[in-house]
């Protein structure tokens, strides 16, 4: 199977180079800088889309159109929203949320509301139940997506008491949506670094980015064509 790997900051970019060891070789340098590599008879396309959902959108339609990838895999830090979720914690995305997505003013819907897709945007279920087959203490989550950097205690109270969200991030509603309108499967994988807190952000990104990625790592090898 093809499979294209996103992640969306240079200390994520940098782990999986270290943990799935990539040799520094650009296979392709037209639009995105591209790495290979081929783990039980996949072939994997890994490459660092920046931060935001047009950044990561735009990376995962040149994915599927350049490499014609049937399965898109999105991993790396959030933020948690709740209280319960310890940093380290790792989660499987199961529906994300745009809430920066918001036409109630002129067509009165809710916020976060796609015609097509409703409110809660479901990520492909039979990996889900792969993932949760082979690594049961993972935990299903709702990911909020926006282009911000949630810092506020309003803001997560909001996302909390609105769309009953678990963490957030700035990639996963420009990657789902894209992925659902090409008709390609996607998994999420996304590990706790911080709870709104920038400075625990800096300190425990390139920790946790490692946990996820070894974790990543063992998971591709069940992955079947």
């Amino acid at each position: 199977m093809k499979i294209g790997l996103i992640v969306a900051t240079i200390e994520e970019f940098s782990s999986v180079l270290k943990i799935m060891n990539l040799k520094e070789e650009i296979i392709e340098d037209d639009i995105f800088t591209i790495y290979y590599i081929n783990i039980n008879n996949n072939d994997i396309y890994i490459s660092k889309s920046g931060v935001g959902e047009i950044a990561s959108s735009s990376l995962t339609q040149y994915l599927i159109t350049k490499y014609n990838v049937k399965l898109i895999i999105n991993a790396g830090v959030v933020g948690s929203l709740k209280n319960h979720f310890s940093l380290e914690q790792v989660c499987l995305v199961k529906d994300v949320v745009h809430y920066d997505f918001d036409t109630s003013k002129i067509d009165n819907v809710p916020v976060g509301y796609y015609e097509d897709y409703g409110r809660f945007i479901p990520l492909t279920k039979k990996y889900i139940e792969l993932i949760k087959n082979n690594y049961p203490d993972i935990l299903e989550v709702r990911c909020a997506s926006g282009d911000k950097f949630i810092d506020s205690k309003k803001m997560k109270d909001y996302l909390v008491k609105e769309f009953d969200a678990d963490i957030c991030d700035m990639e996963s509603a420009g990657i789902t949506l894209t992925a659902i309108k090409n008709k390609v499967d996607l998994i999420s994988l996304k590990i706790v670094s911080d709870d709104g807190d920038a400075s625990k952000y800096n300190s425990n990104v390139n920790k946790t980015c490692d946990i996820l990625y070894q974790l990543l790592n063992k998971l591709l090898v069940n992955i079947q064509k």
